[in-house]
Formats: C-alpha cells, structure tokens, sequence
C-alpha cells in the first residue's frame, strides 16, 4: 500500500530533504547499467567529486559502492586496515568502527576512549600511539552520536609524525566541513551533506595502499573503475544532478548560517551539550533536561518535523537536531523551537 503523501521537515542527519531538481529528474530515464549513457553518467560523477572535494585522482583511487555509508565503512576497514590499529573514540561511530575490525583476521584493535562526547586530548592520544606504534589510525570525523567535530588535521598530523595510516569515517561531514588529504581511506555517502538520494557510498583511497582478501562485495578496489554488481541506477542519476547544485552555492557557508540559527533559536529554550567551539555545523545536540524524549519526538512530528533521539544511554539526556537538506531555512528552524518550546 502507497504510503499517503505528506511533506515534512527532516532534522535528522539523512536522509535528507531533497531539492525539487533531483525529484523533477530522477524518472526522466530509465537507464539499464550495461548503458554508455550510464558509463558516462558515472565517470562525469565520479570526475566532479574528486574535482569538489579537492582529491588527487594521481594519488588517489574513488570507489563508488551501491549502499549506505556503513557499507562503505566496513569496506573500507574490510579491504585495507590490518595489523596494531588505534582507533580514537569519542562516539558509537568511533566504537562501530572498533567492532567491525575486531571481526577482522589480522587486525589487533585498541582503543583509546576519551568518553562520548568528549573533545579530544591530543597529548594523551600522542602518548597512546607513542606506546603503540600503529599501523593505522582510525576515527569519526563528524560523531553524529553527539555532534562532535573532531579534530582530525591535528589527528592526521599525529599520524604522519609517527608513521601511521589514517582512516577516516566522513560521513556525516564531507561536503561541508574540510577533510584532510593526509588521510590514507576516507568513506562517505550520498545522502547526507551531499544532499542527494542515499544509495551511493564512497570510498577514497590512496593509490599504494596494500588490500587484504575480502567477500567480493566488500573488495573496495573492484569498484574503482567499475561497477561489479547492479548498481543504484537512480542514485547516480540523483548525485549527478546534486552536484551540479553544490557547484552553484557555498555549501559551507549556507550550513553555518543554518547551524547558526539552531544555535540561536535552540539556546533560548533548551542547553546545548557541546561548548561551540567543538560542535559541527552539521547536527546540534540540546539536553531534555528532564522532559520525555518520545513526547517531543511525537509533538515534532504533529507539526510535520522530524527530530533525532538520542542513542543508547544517551536517550532519555538529548535530542538532536541537524540542519542538512534542501528545505532547511531560518523560518523552519524557528518554527521548530516554537513547538518544541510550547
């Protein structure tokens, strides 16, 4: 049965609104992947990320996979990490990536935790890989879990001080917030500050890393110059048409000043949890302080808004609201306050 149409503001961190271009061209064709309509379509994609994220391709390999952002993270980590792997954790994205190797022959996991949430110490994360010594770095780069950014050209910079790889999980920051090109494997999805359809999820990887055996599905360097399997015709069709929008604006700029007016709007009611100076300009996360987290879920959700609960432990302590997609503007983010405040 159809779902009953109905518009709605989604401030959860994808999928996203989209833009009315990417819906009014989705179903212009209906394109089979063995096409060279659809070959070219994929290297135009393909040319235009590398291009607008400022990658090396003379360095650099880009693997687009049909699924969501976590596939490409466990492909990514499937594919290449191995041997004393340090991961840096502040979040559940930070401990998912910890998980998933620890399920890797070859790959001795260690952690060190600085509590979810919690910025950062670079002089106790530099002592932890100076009693280490990793092969790989590995760590969140945007932590949805609280809305950290962290700092990862400061981690990037450890790494190379100490010979170590560097894997980064942007899937919740590439498009809006700058990645580092000292990292070694960067994963990301289409449906989130790319603001496409989801579908699509990507892997960056430098050219002289050495691959490890994998099921075929999760081997990141078959994608590279082609498409193994079916992919996700439409999704392409869609980030084809959303980069051409992320090349007519300022991305950065539009999500400061949206996050800009979370900030504002949200602080007259409710506590941020983060200090600004570590929170991304992607998603914000407030305390309840005591009020019910489905009760606000649901009154949102009566005046058409979609809201973040928090995760795990952290349920019933925050909501979080992100500030991605096409509908997102000063107007909405003030009228969702209204009715959270009410």
């Amino acid at each position: 049965m159809p779902l009953t149409p109905r518009e709605q503001i989604l401030f959860n961190p994808g999928p996203v609104n989209l833009d009315r271009r990417i819906k009014e061209n989705l179903f212009n064709v209906e394109l089979c992947h063995r096409q060279p309509e659809f070959e070219q379509l994929q290297d135009r994609v393909r040319s235009r990320l590398m291009t607008n994220l400022g990658i090396d391709p003379n360095q650099f390999a880009l693997s687009l996979m049909h699924g969501s952002g976590s596939l490409a993270v466990d492909a990514g980590l499937a594919t290449f990490v191995r041997g004393k792997v340090l991961i840096v954790d502040n979040g559940l994205y930070c401990q998912r990536l910890a998980r998933t190797l620890s399920m890797l022959e070859g790959a001795q996991v260690h952690v060190c935790s600085f509590g979810i949430g919690t910025p950062f110490d670079l002089q106790a994360l530099e002592k932890a890989v100076q009693d280490l010594k990793p092969e790989w770095i590995g760590t969140v780069h945007h932590e949805t879990t609280t809305g950290i950014l962290n700092p990862i050209d400061d981690v990037a910079r450890l790494a190379q001080r100490y010979s170590a790889r560097l894997f980064v999980d942007a899937v919740s920051s590439i498009g809006v917030h700058e990645i580092s090109r000292d990292a070694d494997v960067i994963c990301f999805n289409s449906g989130k500050c790319l603001e496409s359809l989801l579908g699509i999820g990507g892997v960056i990887w430098r050219r002289d890393l050495r691959s490890f055996p994998t099921v075929p599905v999760l081997d990141v360097t078959t994608y590279a110059d082609a498409l193994p399997g079916t992919p996700h015709v439409q999704a392409m069709i869609a980030l084809d048409c959303a980069l051409d929008i992320f090349e007519s604006e300022d991305r950065p700029g539009r999500y400061r000043r949206m996050v800009g007016a979370v900030w504002t709007a949200g602080s007259r009611h409710f506590e941020p949890l983060l200090e600004e100076e570590h929170r991304s300009w992607v998603l914000t996360s407030f305390r309840l302080a005591g009020r019910d987290p489905d009760q606000l879920f649901t009154k949102a959700l009566e005046h058409g808004f979609v809201i973040y609960h928090g995760q795990q432990e952290l349920r019933s302590e925050i909501f979080r609201v992100a500030n991605m997609g096409a509908s997102m503007n000063e107007e909405v983010i003030e009228d969702l306050f209204r009715v959270l405040s009410s």
